[in-house]
């Protein structure tokens, strides 16, 4: 293969995969797999690219006043050719891999099946209370929720308040037949540091909804008991199926 034509292959895996990283940006599905405040390095990797791409020979080598006059055609290659460093099929092919497979393979959030392999949690460890607190109760999300819920040593802290929030269904078998989570995931700063988290829900119509399906839970917070700890535990007035929103994770 030609050092022209190399050139002109790595110039087109770089055009092609700033446009892919442009559309996951623009399309939402990047924050699939990383965190929106790391969204400028990806911007910058885009500029980067298109530059880097344009860097590249694309027409050929040209000959100018500053090169000898060679009258070998062979010497001539020979100059030309003697310090470039020479790419194989196999190199453009592992470059161009993250490419094909970010095309290819259909981008899509976690979901409940992931969960056994990264865990759930009802508290946040690095919980903010002036995240929280502030926030108007029919307002928050799943992740408020937990938030408050860490910052308070006790369980009957939150009895009447009212819970109004979407996620979807989890259970495993700690969970009782009139029992589930209501969890989401959370990103902080990759899909690889993604975690499960969630509140317990009790009704007696916990049973019909599958789980990863997706429901909107009304109810009001009363003291229980679940898995042996004491903690606030949402007693359901009512539980609807509801989309999944398109953005799935919450960004704490």
């Amino acid at each position: 293969m030609s050092d022209a034509m190399q050139d002109r292959i790595k110039a087109l895996i770089l055009v092609l995969t700033a446009a892919y990283l442009t559309y996951l940006l623009v399309s939402g599905n990047l924050f699939f797999y990383i965190g929106p405040r790391f969204s400028w390095l990806v911007i910058l990797g885009i500029g980067l690219m298109v530059i880097l791409a344009s860097s590249y020979r694309l027409v050929g080598p040209k000959a100018d006043d500053t090169q000898p006059i060679v009258e070998d055609v062979y010497l001539y290659n020979d100059y030309l050719e003697a310090d470039r460093p020479k790419t194989g099929l196999v190199a453009l092919t592992l470059v161009a891999l993250p490419l094909l497979l970010g095309v290819t393979v259909p981008a899509r959030p976690l979901d409940a099946s992931a969960v056994p392999n990264r865990g759930v949690s009802t508290e946040l460890a690095s919980a903010d209370p002036s995240q929280s607190l502030t926030i108007v109760a029919g307002e928050r999300n799943v992740l408020d929720w937990v938030r408050t819920i860490s910052n308070s040593d006790d369980p009957a802290a939150l009895n009447g308040e009212e819970f109004d929030a979407v996620g979807f269904v989890y259970r495993d078998t700690r969970f009782g037949e009139d029992e589930f989570m209501v969890a989401r995931f959370t990103m902080t700063c990759c899909a690889a540091d993604a975690m499960a988290i969630g509140v317990i829900i009790r009704s007696d119509e916990a049973a019909d909804f599958e789980t990863n399906s997706w429901v909107r839970v009304q109810g009001s917070f009363t003291e229980g008991d679940f898995d042996g700890d004491a903690l606030p535990i949402v007693s359901a007035d009512s539980i609807d199926p509801a989309n999944e929103p398109e953005q799935p994770y919450l960004f704490p």
